[in-house]
């Protein structure tokens, strides 16, 4: 039989105690001539990419990018720090320390939101035991400020002379000359016998522009005049366009002579139009106050299934505030609607 050679090897030396004399045994054996030790990689990260650019984004606005960070090695590896050197950039995702087995990973979202408009740099840094040391990620991107602007032309309209009953239509032309899109989520309207062919709940992008109708059709003799007020939540402030005219009698209505009677005092019409609920709701309750922000009152005791209502109690100058919530069908009531403002004129 083969006996494996020995000619370097020393054998292993062993002491037995045996009363007050010690025993000392040589046992045979070479060194090394067992199965040899497998030598295990350390731990390595690696990183899905070693920058990210989140190039141009809206000032107020967030964009999101997903970074993998995973175990190469052999080893566990324990991350002990993730530190993002600009405030503008974040990162969320599993906490810290965390550790990460052999060929296992972990995602994490890294976020840009910027505060001004520029450029903006930073770096993430992940510190952990793994063999190549922290790890530095750099951040890039660009903040970028945008207005909304809504033109209305002509924003001034005089229809003139008209009959008493007769209508007078003009063509007005919306455009959007902002950097954004403007949502139109409410139109009002301060003013008795004018009128327009728009319903709120549409959407201009950037330089896109659309025409409509707005008429005069007076129900009594005298001046007229109207505001109309496009609310979007867009712009800092409603847009707004002025209607005048003069509702006169028609020659057949004239009789003898004599004092005409005085005209009657004017009445004037708010007229609210909102967008539907994208939730599932049974109806609408409309809210008015004298005072913006609060003291809200309902205006219609039971529940509006359209989306416009036409508030004929009001009192010549008077400025009104105007909320809607929508309601579902267990009775429940949402939040205030964005406010809208009428003002009345004072003849």
């Amino acid at each position: 039989m083969y006996q494996p050679s020995c000619s370097r090897s020393f054998g292993r030396l062993f002491a037995i105690v045996v009363g007050l004399s010690t025993t000392l045994l040589l046992l045979g054996g070479c060194v090394g001539s067992g199965p040899a030790t497998q030598k295990l990689t350390p731990g390595a990260l690696s990183v899905s990419a070693s920058s990210f650019d989140f190039k141009t984004v809206t000032v107020g606005q967030t964009v999101n990018q997903n970074l993998t960070v995973t175990n190469s090695g052999q080893s566990p590896v324990q991350i002990t720090g993730l530190a993002v050197s600009n405030k503008e950039f974040a990162i969320s995702g599993p906490s810290v320390p965390r550790t990460i087995l052999p060929a296992n990973s972990l995602t994490y979202t890294l976020t840009f939101a910027p505060t001004a408009s520029g450029s903006a740099t930073g770096t993430l840094a992940i510190t952990s035991d793994a063999q190549s040391g922290p790890q530095s990620i750099a951040l890039t991107g660009s903040g970028q400020t945008v207005s909304a602007q809504l033109v209305i032309s002509p924003s001034i309209i005089n229809f003139g002379n008209l009959t008493v009953q007769s209508t007078s239509t003009q063509n007005v032309t919306m455009q959007n000359k902002g950097d954004v899109t403007v949502t139109v989520q409410g139109i009002t309207i301060a003013g008795a016998g004018f009128g327009y062919s728009l319903s709120p709940g549409f959407s201009l992008s950037p330089n896109q522009a659309f025409s409509f109708q707005v008429w005069f059709n007076p129900k009594t003799a005298g001046a007229a005049s109207a505001t109309v007020s496009f609310l979007s939540p867009n712009l800092s402030s409603p847009q707004t366009m002025s209607l005048t005219g003069d509702g006169i009698a028609s020659s057949s209505s004239g009789g003898g002579g004599g004092t005409p009677p005085p005209p009657p005092p004017a009445s004037h019409t708010v007229h609210l139009a909102w967008a539907a609920s994208t939730s599932s709701v049974v109806g609408y309750r409309v809210y008015r106050s004298e005072v913006s922000g609060g003291s809200f009152s309902t205006l219609n005791g039971t529940l509006l299934t359209t989306l416009a209502y036409d508030d004929t109690s009001v009192s010549l100058g008077t400025t009104y505030y105007y909320v809607v919530t929508a309601v579902d069908a267990s009775g429940n009531e949402s939040v205030y609607s964005n406010q809208a403002t009428a003002v009345i004129p004072s003849t």
